[in-house]
């Protein structure tokens, strides 16, 4: 049996892809307090034992690289994606004509996580969790699943005041963490989600689990890659 994450990603341009992390995203006016939360939430989850990645939405965009440095040489003479690496940390800039979906960004950031908070994303399908504060005009986003208020307010979904990181986390642990299965696997095609039900989610992992335990030198995986790149109609 596959013991943590299974079948990280299987990438077929043209093609399919498999993944298992949730994506919980943090939105709200600017101002009421998105990004505070959110790094409270991290702190709580953190020392709950859970690994945590975080997207942050920046619709008007940004600029890592700094004039004159090596990294805004190789921007500037037409790279369409740079690596930083050191000893402490690993840095990705890709050049890309369009504003990324979530579903994009998490095939960048792996499987090593149990769950992605987004900052922002607003007109995303993923669940959300709204931020709202007196003065503000009132939660509308779609697919909002609880808020997080300093006021009581006449609407069906769960509340939490701002202070309540305890409970909030305890919320989010219980609809997306708890119920995380060793053996999960999501399809997505060219990008868009594809429902499995149980019987094919089963029959991918195993088919796959079968496949690579044959192989020379493999011994119980925690996780299995398998990345095919289609150029034309040829494999």
């Amino acid at each position: 049996m596959l013991r943590k994450t299974v079948l990280q990603s299987i990438l077929i341009n043209n093609g399919f892809w498999f993944k298992m992390l949730h994506i919980l995203c943090i939105v709200g006016p600017s101002g009421v307090g998105k990004t505070e939360l959110i790094k409270k939430l991290l702190v709580e989850l953190k020392r709950r034992g859970y690994r945590i990645a975080i997207v942050k939405h920046a619709p008007q965009g940004f600029d890592l690289d700094k004039p004159g440095k090596d990294s805004w040489r190789y921007t500037k003479a037409g790279v369409d994606t740079l690596v930083l690496s050191s000893p402490e940390k690993l840095a990705l800039i890709k050049n890309v004509d369009h504003d990324p979906s979530l579903t994009e960004i998490s095939k960048l950031l792996g499987e090593d996580f149990d769950i992605i908070l987004a900052e922002g994303f607003r007109k995303s399908n993923r669940p959300k969790i709204e931020v709202h504060r007196k003065g503000f005009e009132l939660p509308s986003a779609k697919g909002v699943i609880a808020l997080v208020t300093d006021e009581s307010l006449d609407i069906n979904i769960p509340q939490f005041s701002l202070e309540d990181i305890t409970g909030l986390s305890s919320f989010i642990e219980k609809k997306f963490l708890k119920k995380q299965s060793k053996e999960r696997v999501s399809l997505f095609a060219d990008g868009k989600h594809i429902p499995l039900n149980p019987f094919l989610k089963r029959l991918f992992l195993k088919t796959l689990e079968a496949m690579v335990s044959t192989l020379k030198g493999v011994e119980k995986p925690n996780s299995i890659d398998l990345s095919i790149r289609r150029k034309g109609n040829d494999l």
